[in-house]
């Protein structure tokens, strides 16, 4: 047996072994979690379903959660063409000052030339906050600037609770700081990886090392390896905003079931190990009460009607799209199905003969039932030996109904 399968099979066993202080009985609260975190929120990256959340559309400081929207601004100016990732600047004396703050650098110096893809590199994987000014500069003339490009972004977004005040993130001289919701982050993040999908490859990066600049600083992407499926996506904090964090998930490989992913979004954590406690169980919580399901699927038959003039004597119904659906654990959802009425053969492939209307929560889906194959048209013996075999059903069913009756 291969090992990856191996390992699978142990995650899906942990989880069902999993303590139940881990998960409410109840499937409403994740025990713990509300505990020395101020605000977190987990959802479906494809669709915007939200799984669980906690005061997340109040705003909190971001620290360098911030540089998600420095990275988008970036990477729309280089789609613009007012910078290319091969592009060469030189580190100016304000980028280099960062060397003496207490928060994450990459180790920019003064008068040294960095590409766009250096710095976006170094201010994703290791949360460069010296990148982050660097590549602020490089788009405006001033940080300020910039940050009024990201609050211009944020509006364009609707992300209402968000204000920028620099592209890192820390606070400022005047004690202002960056903030934001947890949904607007998860808000935001779900649209760079829908417009960059690249972004994820910074993650699979777990250390930057560059022995000519002398540099040799690791990542800061955490769970990357711990928790399977995790592959994203970005850090956060300072003494004001806590530790914060926001991941992505394939969650199909904690379990083959769940082929969807999310992201998650914790805020204001008090400690490191609670952020990624604090994850961790937002994670597990997805992969333990939601599934995946394929409530209509185009190669499998969902109804068949009797059609006395088609040569077999049926057709088989299948949908013309796929309906997928990630749901509650145990639940299901409605399937209603209005088939036509007085269908004659021949029948062409491709032919709508009715509807499927799937109903879940606020989703609704009308997919058109139609045959898969052309359908002859039976002899006219078979067409009238049919006939008379459902009249004498018929009759046979009135004669019952009026003995009962009797």
């Amino acid at each position: 047996m291969r090992k990856d399968k191996i390992s699978s099979m142990i995650v899906a066993l942990l989880i069902l072994l999993l303590p139940i202080n881990v998960f409410a009985a109840n499937q409403s609260q994740v025990v713990g979690l509300d505990k020395n975190v101020k605000a977190y929120i987990i959802g479906n990256e494809e669709n915007g379903d939200i799984y669980y959340e906690k005061n997340s559309t109040t705003p909190y400081p971001m620290a360098s959660l911030s540089k998600l929207m420095t990275y988008l601004i970036v990477k729309e100016k280089i789609d613009e063409g007012e910078l290319s990732l091969d592009q060469e600047v030189t580190v100016d004396k304000e980028a280099a000052k960062f060397h003496s703050w207490k928060y994450s650098y990459l180790g920019l110096d003064e008068g040294e030339v960095y590409t766009i893809e250096e710095l976006l590199q170094g201010l994703m994987v290791v949360s460069g906050n010296d990148c982050a000014y660097q590549l602020a500069v490089s788009v405006s003339d001033s940080e300020s600037e910039f940050a009024r490009l990201m609050n211009m972004k944020a509006g364009e977004l609707g992300l209402d609770s968000q204000v920028y005040y620099n592209a890192s993130g820390v606070q400022t001289e005047s004690g202002n700081q960056n903030s934001s919701s947890a949904m607007d982050l998860f808000v935001l993040s779900k649209y760079i990886i829908e417009k960059y999908p690249e972004v994820l490859e910074y993650s699979k990066v777990r250390k930057i090392e560059d022995k000519r600049r002398d540099i040799n600083v690791e990542s800061t992407i955490p769970l990357v390896g711990e928790i399977p499926g995790v592959n994203g996506l970005k850090t956060g904090s300072t003494e004001e905003a806590g530790y914060c964090l926001v991941s992505t998930v394939d969650m199909k490989e904690i379990d083959s079931k769940d082929d969807f992913r999310t992201i998650g979004v914790v805020l204001g954590a008090d400690q490191k190990d609670t952020r990624n406690k604090a994850m961790s169980d937002l994670i597990y919580y997805v992969s333990r009460y939601y599934d995946k399901l394929r409530v209509l699927d185009t190669n499998v038959s969902y109804d068949s009607l009797k059609v006395n003039t088609a040569k077999q004597g049926y057709v088989e119904l299948y949908p013309n799209q796929n309906v997928d659906l990630v749901v509650k654990t145990g639940e299901n959802p409605a399937v209603k199905t209005k088939l036509q009425q007085d269908i004659k053969a021949p029948i062409k492939s491709g032919q709508v003969l009715g509807n499927a209307n799937v109903t879940y929560e606020d989703k609704e889906y009308d997919v058109s039932l139609i045959s898969k194959s052309d359908i002859d048209q039976a002899s006219l013996f078979a067409r009238t030996l049919r006939s008379f075999e459902d009249a004498a059903d018929f009759l046979l069913k009135v004669l019952i109904a009026r003995w009962d009756h009797l």
